[in-house]
């Protein structure tokens, strides 16, 4: 087996969830379950006998009518059935994904079944975009329509029906979306968002909007009959499809529709299951619908006319169904074709402009000549691939004037905030937290990819940017057995919100691999455990092919999955999770940091607490809390004066300079002076939602902890104990009014003013560095006085010609020899390139490994890069630059016969211009983990310049009379260009690490010391 030195894992986090087994096994025991089954049933906070049997049996579950929850449902059936006895005419406007397609369905055979003359309208994806539109209203009413029915969209189409309304419409709204902060004026709105928060119809999707509203109106007519298992089935395809939480209602019906989906008798489906291969099911499972059934209907929405689709599920003709199901199958390949070519020029462009998702954060990439109805897809397999938000987008026309594009998220991540915070700049946009589209003017792109960044670096943490494992139970192979799988099988209707059940092993033996597939992309596997080699089990990895070979030991996460091949049933493992054995597993120490989101924080900001703020690239992963912070202006830099989340708010330019910056701070505390307590300087002025507001950390009045307090321009004070995490309105909680800091006002309010102390905090550390420079510049001055004089003292055109290295042997460190002690690099550059060299900070990397147990594995090759990318910058481009200069102004042509000035010039071509020997550190000590107890070294002997070359070069140093030129006229410049040189291949290695010690050794170089 190949050793786990050479493999690579997927870049993950675990979260376990935490292990209960005492409970697990009365609830167990009560419930004649497994006590895995039953650990599983807590994580999803089932934790009672009577919760587990109404989770288990759905139908047993009380069901109140929707006529009670949904308020305007009466309304609806009302309008519905004046027109279907009026023969007035009903017209759909549905959209263009499953959801849309499936509830447009859904209604077109309901209504018709009643009795209604009805039609219906998509919009058009490519040219219109989601929701009804003033095209759709005008033709409506030209064809005599008398009442529209909107379904999965219209909830924020004010316009439109606004329109419709005023040429005599009725228009009943049937959506699911978020609610806007005002209603559209239908007749009736349907929306589940509506209702109480602990309905069981909460959770329906728009198709399981229309199929109340449908069947409802049939109860009306009393024509139930033959009509409700039809509409189930397509209540279950949308709804699935459409990724809806499997919880209260959905839950119930579509465990029902799962069973008639096999036998439909709707040749639409019928079709569609059998193109799809799944005729010889006896029974359909989420899954099934998700992978199969599902992308067969989207891929019509994405890339071709979704009438296809409604015919397909209204149609009574077999042989026209067939028909349209095989357009649905040819239209899914080239979109898996679109799919498979977009996603790897993505891919390609990432290594291409070396995409780092530690430090960007987000994935912003838009390319000519994509498909935008496949866009959103590919975002998807992005965000697997990188762990990172992914914004997507192509270009609508061939002048690349206007971009249109898709995200996708990861948890931590709210999509539709993010938009929200680059509103000014986009011409249309919409999602919720886990997925959005957007459309701008090509000119705006960079703008809203710097936005991005600066949002994305305010709500995620380094620990967030790896795709995230959610883990149930650790459970033994001996474990899996048959008998478990059909507990585990009373758990279905697995989805969102109710997950298929994910195990996990410590300690597995791979005793086979192997790739499989047309392109080798998945795994097939044969595992055991370490401590049990003869219970062996099949496991099966998709899209893992590139992670071959898998180390012989590791760590497992998968699901259990049925094998039923030749009559022969076996239980598989499908793995999704893999990591090394040596980490810890115990399941309390994993995934702590998981537990501080932005929608999960928890304050505590008792003494020596740190505030939980978002951490840029040059701060470390806390700031402790300041009791006696000054008032000070929160101009940080142009960046931090954007709104993040309503956390900060929007400066009037970002060019901005200080003082006006001050002078606004200062205004804001005038408002303030009269109130005693907010005289006190430590209060900090903020703005959220365009209000100013003042806050502090400061002493309990009992003395017993901290208290986070927070005035508004009124004289209101907000007071907040994050020990009890309790707030009040008032001067003492004994009288004050309690406030619920759950309410999102309150929590983002108090985020904010959390900014506004990190901010001043950020401000004050930087004062402190620019103190810092301040006196370095003075010292660099004074560095240049005294090379200027030893510069006058000596000719131009007789520079020191670089010696013989001193001995290998005897050298600690390459600085000092015999002609003095070699400047620090960082002496001999700008203001701005030492301030650069101050932000790049460690601690960005031991963020990045936050769940590493193993601190002499951390990773610091970014770090180092960019010290590097900066000398090469400052001191080797304008040495080139100047050097080609100087002899072409001159005559024309260059009068160094042994010497090519690089085209793309970096650090490795400066040493033999500056010496024809010189010294490196051996390379066995270089590339080993452990600090090294001695240096050695070797000495290198270079030929590609000659001498009388070599002096020519070091008469234009000595004419170039800068700070940079006379360092590299230094005996040991060239050792120390060398092995920063060496450094930076290491850390140019994607296989390679560049250790802690290499990176204090790389900037020990630069800044000087030991």
């Amino acid at each position: 087996m190949p050793s786990s030195r050479s493999s690579r894992y997927p870049i993950q986090r675990w979260q376990i969830a935490e292990a209960q087994p005492d409970r697990a096994s009365r609830l167990g025991q009560s419930l004649q379950l497994s006590p895995l089954v039953a650990q599983i049933l807590i994580n999803r906070g089932v934790a009672t006998p009577e919760a587990a049997r109404e989770f288990l049996e759905p139908e047993q579950q009380f069901l109140p009518s929707p006529l009670d929850d949904f308020p305007d449902l009466t309304i609806a059936i009302e309008i519905l059935l004046n027109a279907i006895s009026g023969k007035q005419f009903i017209a759909i406007c549905g959209d263009y994904d499953a959801d849309g397609m499936t509830s447009t369905a859904l209604l077109m055979r309901a209504l018709r079944y009643l009795g209604a003359v009805v039609d219906y309208a998509i919009p058009s994806r490519m040219q219109e975009g989601y929701g009804i539109n003033r095209r759709i209203i005008e033709e409506f009413h030209q064809e005599g329509v008398s009442v529209i029915l909107t379904v999965d969209n219209g909830i924020t189409a004010h316009e439109p029906i606004a329109l419709a309304r005023e040429l005599g419409l009725a228009v009943i709204v049937t959506d699911h979306h978020d609610i806007p902060p005002t209603l559209p004026d239908a007749n009736a709105i349907l929306n589940p968002k509506l209702i109480r928060e602990d309905s069981p119809y909460r959770g329906v999707a728009g198709v399981g909007v229309a199929y109340i509203l449908a069947i409802c109106l049939a109860q009306c007519l009393q024509k139930t009959q033959d009509l409700t298992t039809p509409l189930l089935e397509l209540f279950t395809l949308g709804t699935i499809a459409d990724l809806a939480p499997l919880t209260g209602v959905n839950r119930r019906w579509v465990k029902r529709g799962l069973r008639l989906l096999p036998t439909s008798r709707n040749p639409g489906i019928e079709a569609l299951v059998q193109v799809a291969g799944l005729s010889n099911e006896k029974a359909l499972k989420p899954e099934a619908i998700g992978f199969r059934l599902g992308p067969r209907i989207n891929a019509i929405g994405r890339l071709a006319d979704p009438q296809i689709v409604i015919e397909l599920l209204t149609t009574e003709e077999d042989g026209r169904a067939l028909e349209l199901a095989m357009k649905c199958e040819q239209v899914n390949q080239l979109r898996q074709k679109l799919c498979e070519l977009i996603e790897q020029e993505a891919i390609a462009w990432c290594e291409q402009t070396r995409f780092q998702p530690q430090k960007e954060r987000v994935l912003v990439i838009v390319q000519p000549n994509w498909h935008h109805g496949v866009i959103g897809i590919v975002a998807s397999r992005l965000v697997e691939r990188y762990g990172v938000p992914v914004f997507i987008g192509t270009y609508e026309e061939e002048s690349e004037q206007q971009i249109r594009g898709s995200a996708r998220s990861i948890p931590e991540f709210n999509v539709f905030e993010a938009l929200q915070f680059c509103g000014d700049i986009l011409e249309k946009f919409g999602g919720h937290r886990a997925a959005g589209g957007f459309s701008l003017k090509a000119a705006h792109l960079e703008e809203m990819r710097s936005r991005l960044r600066l949002f994305a670096h305010n709500q995620l943490q380094p620990q967030h940017l790896k795709p995230l494992v959610t883990i149930d139970v650790q459970a033994n192979f001996r474990d899996l057995s048959h008998h478990l799988y059909e507990q585990l099988d009373a758990l279905h209707p697995c989805g969102i919100e109710n997950p298929d059940p994910v195990f996990w092993t410590p300690n597995v033996r791979v005793i086979e691999q192997q790739t499989i597939g047309r392109d080798k992309n998945h795994l097939k596997m044969t595992l055991a455990e370490a401590d049990d080699p003869t219970m062996g089990i099949r496991a099966l990895a998709w899209r893992w092919g590139e992670f071959y070979p898998l180390p012989d030991r590791v760590d497992i996460a998968y699901r259990l999955r049925l094998n039923d091949w030749n009559g022969v049933q076996s239980i598989e493992l499908e793995l999704v999770g893999v990591r090394p054995v040596e980490m810890k597993t115990d399941p309390l120490s994993l995934g702590l940091a998981d537990a501080f989101a932005p929608s999960e924080t928890k304050l505590d900001l008792s003494e020596k607490s740190e505030i939980p703020v978002e951490v840029g690239s040059s701060q470390k992963a806390g700031v402790k809390a300041n009791g006696k912070l000054k008032s000070i202006a929160l101009s940080v830099n142009s960046l931090l004066d954007q709104p993040v989340n309503d956390c900060v708010n929007k400066t009037s330019n970002t060019s901005d300079n200080q003082s006006s910056t001050r002078k606004a701070d200062q205004t804001v505390h005038q408002k303030y002076d009269s109130a005693n307590d907010l005289a006190d300087a430590s209060f900090i002025p903020f703005d959220y939602n365009h209000r100013q507001y003042v806050c502090c950390i400061k002493q309990s009045l009992t003395g017993t902890g901290r208290e986070l307090k927070i005035r508004n321009a009124e004289e209101q004070l907000l007071t907040i104990d994050p020990d009890r995490q309790q707030g009040w309105m008032g001067d003492s909680q004994a009288t004050g009014q309690a406030i619920d800091l759950a309410q999102a006002f309150y929590f983002n309010l108090m985020r904010s003013a959390l900014c506004a102390v990190e901010l001043a905090e950020k401000d004050q550390l930087l004062q402190e560095k620019d103190r810092q420079i301040t006196l370095l510049t003075q010292q660099v001055e004074s560095l240049k006085q005294k090379l200027s004089q030893v510069s006058a003292l000596s000719p131009a055109v007789s520079a020191p010609v670089i010696r013989v290295s001193p001995s290998s042997t005897a050298l600690k460190q390459p600085v000092p020899n015999s002609e003095g002690q070699i400047a620090a690099l960082a002496t001999v550059l700008s203001a701005g390139a030492q301030r650069e060299i101050i932000s790049i900070d460690p601690a960005e990397a031991y963020q990045a490994d936050l769940l590493s147990t193993n601190a002499k594995s951390i990773d610091f090759s970014a770090s180092g890069l960019r010290l590097c990318e900066l000398l090469e910058r400052e001191i080797v481009q304008p040495f080139f630059d100047r050097l080609q200069q100087s002899f072409l102004g001159r005559n024309g042509r260059t009068p160094l016969a042994s010497i090519v000035p690089p085209v793309s010039p970096a650090i490795h071509h400066l040493p033999p211009f500056l010496a024809n020997e010189w010294s490196v550190l051996r390379e066995e000590i270089l590339c080993s983990p452990e600090y090294p107890q001695e240096y050695w070294y070797d000495d290198v002997i270079s030929d590609e310049v000659n001498e009388a070359d070599r002096q020519t070069i070091h008469a234009f140093l000595a004419e170039w009379q800068t700070p940079i030129a006379f360092w590299l006229l230094h005996p040991q410049a060239a050792s120390i260009l060398s092995q920063i040189d060496q450094l930076q291949i290491i850390a140019l290695d994607a296989d390679a690490c560049l250790y802690s010690w290499q990176f204090d050794l790389l900037r020990s170089f630069i800044l000087g010391g030991g």
